[in-house]
């Protein structure tokens, strides 16, 4: 729980954060229109870790100027962070904020940054800021906002980066994992758990004891939103950078999750005050006191969950269910203690395991982790009670199809054929060389130059209350686009010898050369040439003049990967 020597603390980092910015000033002014192709060149925006620990941050105030509903900053330079946040002052603000960062390999994509939806309910009206949620975005050394909307006040920049420890290289098999035998009375054995010790948790930044429930009703799912490319050896860092951000950007008592599992289904322990223990959590507003949080760690709107994570996450309820005789794929009815969906003191009545959109109007745990929350409960009926009987795949009455062609700047569409049962979900994942396109998860998708030379295909999800899923990938093809194939040719009549100047290009606006070979012909005299020999003419009729009565060429190009083949023929004067 935040105390008022906490918020002090956070107040006076936040005032040497500004600080150390040094000749950029009290803030950072954020400008409209300002897009830099490079970082700037002032002051380098410097992370330390004066309380002594490893994780270096800084949280600085930035200025912003407000117009026409748009403001973005210059190209902010710092030193090396791996994770963002933004946060601020108002709790009834719910801004539209992004940020890019700049990595040896360039700038990356514009990003929005969720909300951060997560809050202790003993912290309400206590809490000093709102925030995002930490985006993971690895090694950087530059940084650029935006916000669309209105602007919060008191707008900060949180930049974390946490130092590599030796110890974190222990933790890439799930072998070192923590792991208790159950007692006799508790069937359902204790998973293996990665200890705060081990992932290297700072005990003096958490303020206060820990406060219990008297019983657990739920299991709230959520995901961190903060990333999915992150190694096995990230994630002991990454944790901590997490544990921070709560306890010194947001004024948090301690980390908001109970437990958390990464993407290679390594489950962690989170607040402290004992895994075995009702330890309430600060993850699902208004429902804390009768639930423990499970965070996932990665943006499941981005992509699917793995399946070691699900497996994962349904050990950790069966475990902590069974303790409490809760029936995993049944409903509870508990009181809310406050939340924007349900007043305080009224009464829901919810999924034993549910997600946090459930309780809270957030996104989280995300479409795709949301989607899988059955999976999840049939898991862990099976891990408290035996393997149920395995469900029925949802039946395809008629096939999922595209229509479009993979062709660059056309548009592909994916129609979702129905099914028995009639009511089912349908989730899409559109593919590049079947690995996943970020945050590319509806039911159409535009070929861009990015596509070009690349297979693309779109894999359809369809679930239903009590069945399985049902999967079906639907192949696009190769995204290619027309050349642009010109001919020139120029006949000698003494000779009979004809010139023919060919060149194959890209069309306007493609950044991308042609290869392959084309083929030469005029009457039964033809040459193949490559396209990178193109530089002269393509001679016919050299030793031997053509034939009386020919009087066409003919010009072919076999195409490469990124581009159609392509003929044209042309007439020439003899």
């Amino acid at each position: 729980m935040s105390s008022p020597t906490n918020r002090r603390s956070l107040l006076k980092a936040s005032a040497l954060a500004a600080v150390a910015v040094g000749g950029v000033g009290a803030g950072i002014r954020l400008t409209h229109d300002q897009q830099d192709a490079e970082p700037s060149r002032g002051d380098v925006l410097t992370l330390s870790a004066d309380d002594g620990s490893d994780v270096a941050a800084l949280d600085v105030p930035i200025a912003l100027r407000h117009r026409d509903g748009q403001v973005r900053s210059a190209a902010l330079r710092t030193s090396t962070y791996s994770m963002l946040a933004l946060t601020w002052r108002n709790a009834d603000a719910h801004p539209h904020l992004e940020a890019r960062a700049h990595r040896k390999s360039g700038w990356t994509d514009w990003v929005r940054l969720p909300e951060l939806d997560d809050m202790p309910d003993e912290d309400a009206g206590r809490v000093v800021r709102q925030g995002t949620a930490a985006w993971w975005v690895g090694p950087s050394r530059s940084v650029q906002v935006r916000s669309v909307g209105p602007v919060p006040k008191d707008l900060h920049l949180v930049l974390l980066h946490p130092a590599s420890r030796e110890a974190d290289a222990a933790f890439l098999s799930e072998n070192h994992l923590d792991a208790r035998p159950s007692s006799t009375d508790q069937p359902v054995s204790q998973p293996k758990i990665a200890t705060r010790a081990q992932w290297g948790a700072d005990e003096s930044w958490r303020d206060g004891s820990p406060r219990y429930n008297s019983t657990i009703e739920q299991v709230h799912v959520h995901h961190t939103a903060s990333g999915n490319d992150y190694s096995k050896s990230d994630v002991p860092g990454l944790i901590r950078a997490f544990y921070r951000y709560h306890t010194k950007s947001l004024g948090w008592s301690d980390i908001g999750y109970n437990f958390l599992v990464d993407r290679f289904g390594r489950i962690w322990e989170g607040r402290y005050g004992g895994v075995t223990r009702p330890v309430r959590g600060a993850h699902t507003l208004g429902f804390n006191n009768t639930s423990t949080g499970v965070s996932c760690i990665g943006n499941f709107d981005q992509v699917a969950p793995p399946k070691a994570l699900l497996r994962s996450v349904a050990s950790v309820a069966a475990w902590k269910l069974d303790m409490y005789h809760r029936r995993p794929r049944g409903k509870t009815t508990v009181r809310s203690e406050g939340s924007d969906k349900y007043a305080a003191g009224a009464m829901a009545t919810l999924r034993v395991i549910d997600g946090h959109r459930d309780t809270n109007d957030t996104s989280c745990p995300g479409t795709l982790l949301y989607q899988k929350l059955p999976t999840i409960r049939s898991l862990t009926y099976a891990a408290m009670n035996g393997p149920a009987p395995a469900p029925q795949p949802v039946g395809v009455t008629k096939p999922a199809h595209l229509e479009g062609s993979a062709a660059l700047g056309t548009m592909l569409k994916a129609r979702r054929g129905t099914y028995d049962p009639q009511k089912v979900r349908t989730a899409y994942q559109w593919l590049r060389d079947g690995q996943p396109l970020r945050g590319e998860t509806i039911w159409k998708h535009q070929c861009t130059q990015a596509d070009l030379g690349h297979d693309l295909s779109v894999r359809v999800t369809t679930s239903a209350q009590g069945r399985s899923d049902t999967v079906q990938v639907l192949d696009a093809g190769r995204v290619k686009t027309e050349p642009v194939l010109d001919v020139v040719t120029h006949y000698h009549d003494r000779t009979g010898k004809l010139r023919v100047k060919v060149s194959v290009t890209s069309p306007q606006g493609i950044d991308r050369d042609p290869h392959g070979q084309v083929t030469v012909k005029a009457g039964n005299r033809s040459k193949t040439v490559p396209l990178a020999k193109l530089g002269k003419a393509v001679v016919l009729g050299g030793r031997r003049g053509l034939k009386p009565g020919v009087k066409i060429v003919h010009v072919s190009y076999t195409g490469d990967k990124a581009y159609q083949p392509a003929t044209t023929q042309q007439r020439f004067a003899k």
